[in-house]
């Protein structure tokens, strides 16, 4: 017999008010497994996919910390860097996920030859919930991804003081720019709908540096809210991989 150790993730219940960075807590436990193929492949795989979900609870709680910065007022050397940094951490979540899922999809595939129903069901079941906690911290990555294109149309729409100045002083015959094009953009309207955009039709842009940290902060507390969810799915995906591991 060997041992094998599952990185189980257990977390207590959140409180009403959890911190900013609060994310499931992984818990490091040990499982005896039998030397068998499928319980080698399963503790391989499993293991895999909640390293993946592991490293994205982390990732998740550097994303919510990072929200709540004022970077975005500050100057656009900053302003660039935080939106840099979101990018960075949305990509690591989808590496994450993409990685973990194919750990998940194996899973899958090793529970169908697993002979005994009460096996085949539990390595199944723990593929689902880790499957649900890395589907949840996409949909954040996914949001997230809006957020930050939401910033970067908002930026290729403001002008910032080198080129106002490089405009000034070379022209538009040089720049390109003609200064008509700054005002608003117009946007098609089909026939019936016009009476639910009375009035001018805000666009990324037209917010001020102020107000995309508010929406950041937004985005913070959305994305705090979820992660109950995911502490549900692994809580799971912990039951599950237990009964499966005692199995072997």
């Amino acid at each position: 017999m060997i041992d094998v150790v599952l990185a189980i993730l257990v977390a207590g219940s959140p409180s009403p008010s959890p911190p900013p960075s609060a994310a499931p807590v992984p818990l490091k436990t040990i499982v005896t497994l039998k030397t068998s193929p499928l319980c080698t492949a399963f503790a391989r795989h499993v293991n895999a996919a909640i390293g993946s979900a592991v490293r994205n609870d982390a990732t998740l709680s550097a994303l919510i910390g990072s929200l709540h910065s004022d970077a975005l007022d500050r100057n656009i050397i900053q302003r660039v860097d935080e939106e840099n940094r979101l990018n960075e951490l949305a990509t690591s979540i989808y590496r994450e996920y993409k990685s973990g899922m194919h750990e998940v999809q194996e899973l899958r595939a090793l529970a169908k030859t697993a002979t005994n129903p009460q096996e085949q069901q539990a390595v199944k079941g723990s593929a689902d919930a880790l499957g649900g906690a890395l589907h949840r911290q996409h949909l954040i990555q996914r949001d997230l991804d809006g957020f930050v294109a939401f910033l970067n149309t908002a930026d290729m729409r403001t002008v910032d003081p080198d080129e106002a100045h490089d405009e000034r002083v070379l022209g538009p015959e040089v720049t390109g720019f003609q200064p008509e094009q700054r005002g608003p953009i117009t946007v098609w309207v089909p026939n019936g709908f016009d009476y639910q955009f009375q009035g001018r039709v805000t666009m990324p842009g037209d917010e001020s540096h102020a107000q995309d940290v508010r929406y950041s902060l937004l985005a913070s507390r959305d994305f705090q809210h979820r992660i109950p969810g995911i502490i549900r799915d692994e809580l799971t995906a912990a039951t599950r991989i237990d009964v499966a591991g005692s199995g072997c």
